[in-house]
């Protein structure tokens, strides 16, 4: 077989070229996207004023307006039932601290209400009649007892409840109940980071409004000013955020040239403010007092409403009354052996 006059060599693979260092500049253009930002800016703050002047309009002209209209129509109404309600919570703490005191002393209600009611007569004289206990021995590291108070002595600490008229005057304030199981312990940290950025906000504002700091002092900054001094002895963050853009963007420091984080931070604050506000407009639509000076051609229907609901609140409170006068006439009835003395 002939030999084919090509013969296969393997060729050695050369030695790739090498590649030429070179450098290049990547530019990156934000402007579109600050321009986003800033339209997004500006619907966030046209949403943001307009629930702020709904809640203005609410708390300056509606309530005021409300309060004394109902104080016009049901004076009288509306005086009996502060009255009654006050000496309802009254009568009802007394009670309440009576029982408390009889089931951690073992000791009889009704001796512990003669009691009360002696100290409560004449508090010198019972003091001198009914010495203190010498003070038994304190073992080491046990806390001091409290002899500052007789235990007949009953607390008189305001518990929240003594404002019955709050919903009636359109001040209902936010229910509470999303802290978990600790709820003081969560309630206090949320208000201290709250207060904490309440406070930086408040710096940074001080320093630009100050009359000290310069500039011209007109009506809008001295207006500005008092709103600031508002928000901060309110610890509102939101309030005080809303106002440091408000600021910055009349004096041009926030503008469309702007850093798009600063653009994005004022953003997430007006969306806070906002939610702030529109959760308090939703407690204060639930109130009487919501557009009260909006809506005259209801008012005959709310007047009806009203009454029917007064004189609901007043028998409500007329049974409460006469249940606690049973209970406490029940204590001060005289027993058996007082009877048999009398006689």
């Amino acid at each position: 077989m002939p030999r084919s006059s090509y013969a296969y060599r393997p060729t050695r693979p050369t030695a790739a070229a090498p590649l030429s260092r070179c450098r290049a500049l990547l530019v990156i253009d934000n402007r579109p996207l600050q321009h986003a930002a800033w339209s997004e800016f500006h619907a966030a703050r046209k949403r943001s004023e307009k629930a702020a002047r709904d809640l203005q309009r609410h708390e300056e002209t509606d309530t005021p307006a409300y309060t004394a209209w109902l104080h016009g129509a049901f004076g009288r109404l509306v005086t009996d039932l502060r009255e009654l309600h006050a000496e309802v919570i009254r009568k009802s703490r007394d009670i309440d601290n009576a029982q408390f005191m009889a089931a951690m002393s073992g000791r009889s209600v009704k001796k512990i209400w003669r009691e009360h009611k002696e100290y409560e007569a004449d508090p010198e004289a019972y003091e001198r009649d009914h010495p203190p206990e010498p003070e038994e021995p304190r073992r080491s590291g046990g806390p001091a007892p409290d002899h500052t108070r007789p235990d007949h002595a009953f607390g008189d600490e305001d518990d929240g409840d003594d404002d019955f008229f709050r919903g009636l005057f359109g001040d209902d304030e936010p229910e509470d109940g999303g802290y978990g199981n600790r709820p003081g312990v969560a309630r206090a940290r949320q208000q201290a980071a709250a207060t904490a950025e309440a406070r930086d906000v408040y710096r940074r504002l001080v320093q630009h409004l100050h009359p000290d700091r310069g500039g011209e002092w007109t009506r809008a900054r001295e207006r500005l000013w008092h709103e600031v001094q508002q928000a901060w002895a309110a610890r509102d963050a939101d309030w005080l955020a809303r106002l440091e853009i408000d600021w910055e963007t009349a004096n041009d420091t926030l503008s469309p040239t702007s850093s798009l984080s600063r653009l994005q931070r004022a953003i997430a604050e007006l969306h806070a403010a906002r939610r702030d506000t529109e959760r308090r407009l939703r407690e204060y639509r639930r109130s009487a007092a919501w557009r009260f000076t909006l809506s005259e051609k209801k008012r005959p229907q709310l007047q009806r409403r009203l009454e029917r609901d007064l004189n609901d609140d007043l028998d409500s409170l007329q049974r409460q009354l006469a249940y606690l006068n049973a209970t406490i006439a029940a204590w001060e009835e005289p027993t058996p052996s007082a009877r048999r003395r009398k006689k």
